[in-house]
């Protein structure tokens, strides 16, 4: 009897310790910290529902997900995936997940046809753009720790305007700064740093600098600090460097002397997955444009706008024949596909400023709309 009892006494412990293990196995989804694995997409519209896939989700549970700041309206949660659309107002830039006061990055989402246009003036002040009008719509920045800015770009991961400052010392010197403004909230940070006279900005988050007579070097875009090698380009001097998204290529022109004293232009290609340089004369220009589709423009002065080869910089076709002096700053805008840029006009020593727009679709020339400044950059968010 004695044996029945302990054979049931065992039996009673097994049954009540089985919910115990059963409850560790399987534990409550709102203890465990949400993981993300993927994105069903890394471009999308405004209005589209974005998949996150991952683990420990809990139906139950409030989150909140945003676009670049801007949140989402989630329409669905199962333990491995969350549905959420992109909501209106949103600009390219990071998507995150926030639960139990933990914020996760998801990715960078590249919102398609949302480009934002910036220009700069002169002593700290970054405006934005009404695209089609030039006609200001508000001021990002007034005034920096530097006093002047150069090299502007828009740098896609962190949803900044970076560029170089530098402040004038009394000894004659000028002391360079990395400077960045995230669009989002309006934030300036400025750290001293080497000071680079070109910066190159690449859409995988790579931040570059040139050194004159010398080479590129890969930067610490957070820091400025220096990470890689130098790239040694050479003794010739490299303008306008662009980067070629399509390619991962830096390019520029390299100006040069041949032996009877000819000035020799060469398109100047690095390619950064294995730091490969090649190099072939061509005709050398003023500006060279790359569009997110592959394509490369170049804009020679008082002459024309032209279509090039990538790959060799050879003309492909004249866009169109362009006889006024004073064009710059000419950059590619996604959203409409257009180049645009900045065209002054004198009248009696009088500058005019004209927002100039080449539609690419059909080669045809805007140069209506006057801009309030003279902008030194124009810079144009993906």
């Amino acid at each position: 009897m004695k044996y029945f009892f302990s054979i049931l006494t065992l039996f009673t412990l097994i049954s009540c310790s089985s919910p115990n293990e059963e409850e560790v196995q399987n534990p409550d989804p709102a203890t465990q910290t949400p993981t993300i694995q993927s994105i069903s997409t890394s471009s999308t519209n405004i209005g589209d529902t974005i998949i996150i896939n991952g683990q420990n989700f809990d139906p139950n549970s409030t989150y909140t997900i945003t676009f670049n700041g801007t949140n989402g309206k989630i329409t669905k949660i199962t333990s491995t995936t969350i549905s959420v659309i992109v909501p209106v107002g949103t600009t390219s830039g990071q998507l995150q997940l926030t639960a139990n006061g933990i914020t996760v990055n998801a990715g960078y989402i590249s919102i398609i046809g949302q480009n934002r246009l910036f220009a700069y003036k002169q002593y700290g002040e970054i405006v934005e753009l009404n695209s089609v009008t030039g006609v200001e719509t508000k001021t990002l920045i007034y005034g920096t720790g530097s006093d002047y800015l150069t090299e502007l770009k828009y740098f896609a991961p962190t949803n900044e305007i970076i560029g170089q400052g530098f402040v004038s010392n009394n000894n004659g010197t000028n002391t360079y700064k990395l400077f960045k403004v995230k669009l989002a909230d309006k934030t300036i940070t400025e750290m001293t740093y080497a000071g680079y006279d070109q910066l190159i900005a690449t859409t995988t988050g790579k931040l570059y600098g040139y050194k004159l007579y010398k080479g590129i070097i890969e930067l610490n875009p957070n820091t400025g600090s220096e990470i890689g090698s130098l790239i040694n380009t050479g003794s010739d001097q490299l303008y306008g460097l662009i980067y070629n998204a399509q390619t991962n290529e830096i390019m520029g022109d390299k100006g040069l002397l041949d032996n009877n004293g000819k000035n020799i232009h060469k398109l100047c290609k690095i390619k950064l997955s294995d730091n490969s340089i090649t190099e072939n004369i061509y005709y050398g220009y003023d500006e060279l444009i790359p569009a997110t589709n592959g394509k490369l423009y170049a804009f020679r002065a008082t002459q024309k706008i032209v279509e090039l080869n990538p790959a060799t910089g050879t003309e492909i076709k004249t866009l169109i024949n362009i006889s006024d002096a004073h064009i710059s700053n000419l950059t590619y805008y996604p959203q409409t596909n257009q180049i645009i840029g900045k065209k002054i006009i004198y009248n009696d020593g009088i500058p005019t400023c004209k927002l100039l727009k080449l539609n690419l679709t059909n080669n045809s020339l805007s140069e209506n709309n006057i801009i309030k400044d003279d902008y030194n950059y124009f810079i144009v968010t993906d």
